[in-house]
């Protein structure tokens, strides 16, 4: 079977080559017959046609994108109006400014754009056909404006939790302090090779170990970055209590966290067994306890990623 493999290979081969060889010879024979024939070279040298493909400027394309609503949101994740909402707030209240030669709505669909589509900053300065440090100069003034707003809109709507939530209801007077569930979440990040080893999580790939605390609307009321992936979930959480802006629990409230947070006042995880060994007789409100903590923030952050997708950070080291 070999061999006969092995003939009609080299059989293909040679009928490929006397075809080649039938063609040459027909265009031999043409151009022996045609001695005034114009040169076939010099009808392949034809003047190439001119043209110039005109592209847009940034600005004029984060313009034509805010008049078409479907790519106004493809590219910015939000609506021609929401858009105009934003950036009138960064402007007025949180020291968005614009240039003479580059604007304040271009520079926040700059963005919003490379921020949801995770695009990197060369890709920004090839859509907008900018200078790569304006590029870079610009998204930091951005993003610094964009800090100052989320310190006002990320943060309870009651600081003193006054009320109990109406979705905590049904199980009163037993979850009547409950204000929210504290979680992380791991965030993949890449980083330079010195400092890969302190932001390898435990399943082995680089990430930023992020806490989230969410009130019972599934509002965000903060969120606390720039952890390393290697960092215990009691660890990022003592670090986000140094920040000015962490929800502290009021006295007699709580929030629910699941085990791999220690036992601190104001902070109720699950507890399955008794000191004895027995199990609880609360164990039916200790498993909604666990159940709440463990489902409410992962539903958060999945919303989060599938609307404006899975973010991937560059660590700065």
């Amino acid at each position: 079977m070999a061999d006969e493999g092995a003939s009609d290979a080299s059989s293909d081969s040679s009928n490929t080559f006397w075809d080649l060889a039938t063609c040459a010879a027909a265009v031999a024979a043409y151009a022996a017959e045609n001695p005034n024939a114009p040169d076939m070279d010099s009808q392949m040298q034809a003047a190439p046609v001119a043209f110039e493909v005109q592209e847009a400027t940034g600005r004029e394309w984060v313009e034509a994108s805010l008049r078409d609503p479907w790519r106004c949101y493809e590219n910015f994740r939000m609506n021609s109006e929401t858009f105009h909402k934003l950036h009138n707030i960064l402007v007025v209240n949180h020291g968005l400014l614009s240039t003479q030669e580059f604007g304040s709505i271009e520079a926040l669909g700059m963005f919003l754009w490379a921020c949801g589509h995770k695009q990197c900053m060369r890709q920004v300065k090839e859509r907008l056909r900018r200078a790569l440090g304006t590029v870079s100069h610009k998204f930091g003034e951005v993003l610094r404006a964009m800090v100052s707003f989320a310190d006002t809109v990320i943060m309870p709507k009651d600081p003193t939790y006054s009320t109990v939530h109406p979705a905590l209801r049904t199980y009163s007077p037993l979850f009547d302090g409950c204000i929210g569930a504290i979680d992380g979440t791991h965030v993949p990040v890449c980083v330079s090779r010195r400092s890969h080893d302190d932001y390898l999580n435990r399943k082995g790939w680089p990430s930023q170990n992020v806490l989230a605390v969410v009130d019972f609307d599934t509002r965000f009321t903060f969120v606390g970055v720039g952890m390393a992936g290697a960092m215990h979930d009691m660890a990022v959480l003592r670090e986000g209590w140094t920040a000015r802006t962490f929800p502290h629990p009021p006295p007699g409230r709580y929030y629910l966290v699941d085990s791999g947070y220690a036992k601190e006042r104001g902070y109720l995880g699950p507890i399955a067994t008794t000191g004895t060994g027995r199990r609880s007789s609360n164990i039916g409100v200790l498993s909604i306890c666990k159940s709440c903590s463990t489902t409410i923030i992962p539903n958060c952050v999945m919303w989060l990623k599938g609307h404006l997708g899975s973010p991937k950070i560059s660590g700065k080291c």
